[in-house]
């Protein structure tokens, strides 16, 4: 299926809420007390919202295939996560997560069961998560949507500009 880049952004936004809602009520949860994990100041998780896009955009040609979206998926989350974590840490000298007490990681920005968890991931995301996700982008209007999306990367650029200013001093 083809999106237009409207939709894409869209997509992009939704994830990255989704992951912060996840992520900061799963740490909150175990912490037993409210905990942000977002980098930005708003509501989203990037890393989230580019590993969604990045799963969708490499496993939707093969949607009817889950033992492949499951590798492929899971390769691509791998180098995304590996990536995103080195960068990171040579910018503002901090982890972000760490995995090096997990068995089979690799320089503790990936591991064996992280890595398996996005295999896990990649198929339900394509295959239960994204469907109601996708009709419901699918439905709002370009005359909505494009003006939506346009205003959702501004708000991200001037945040991401904000919150890295302060990440670097």
């Amino acid at each position: 299926m083809g999106y237009t880049q409207s939709q894409w952004i869209l997509f992009f936004f939704f994830y990255c809420f989704l992951g912060w809602v996840w992520e900061s009520g799963y740490v909150s949860v175990k912490k037993r007390e409210w905990i942000n994990r977002g980098f930005l100041r708003g509501p989203v998780l990037p890393i989230y919202g580019f590993g969604a896009i990045t799963i969708l955009w490499l496993t939707l040609p093969v949607r009817e295939h889950p033992a492949l979206i499951f590798v492929i998926g899971l390769l691509g989350a791998d180098i995304l996560e590996y990536v995103t974590g080195a960068a990171m840490e040579k910018l503002f000298h901090m982890r972000y997560w760490d995995y090096s007490s997990e068995k089979f990681n690799l320089n503790g920005y990936i591991c064996l069961s992280s890595t398996l968890l996005w295999g896990c991931f990649s198929v339900a995301l394509t295959e239960a998560i994204h469907p109601p996700i996708e009709r419901l982008i699918l439905s709002i209007p370009a005359v909505i949507a494009d003006p939506l999306s346009l205003a959702g990367v501004a708000v991200f650029a001037a945040d991401v500009t904000s919150s890295f200013r302060s990440a670097l001093n």
